[in-house]
């Protein structure tokens, strides 16, 4: 394996995110705010969720990059 397909394969390292909600939302909220994260994660290390989301678990594979999470409430402090 050469260098250029280690360095891929090491970006790849999956970050799995568990949100929790604390309002009832229909299907395709559910979806937008998904997709909003998943951005979030593409774009950058930094998160911010919304006041009604709230982070459960993180679970990061050894060599992935930090997250940084933060709720809106902090963001425009």
């Amino acid at each position: 394996m050469n260098s250029r397909k280690r360095k891929k394969r090491d970006k790849q390292r999956a970050v799995t995110i568990v949100v929790g909600c604390e309002k009832t939302a229909k299907a395709e909220e559910y979806r937008k705010m998904r997709e909003s994260i998943e951005y979030q994660l593409k774009a950058g290390s930094v998160i911010v969720l919304p006041a009604y989301l709230h982070v459960e678990a993180i679970i990061q594979q050894p060599g992935s990059r930090r997250i940084v999470i933060k709720q809106e409430s902090e963001v425009e402090a």
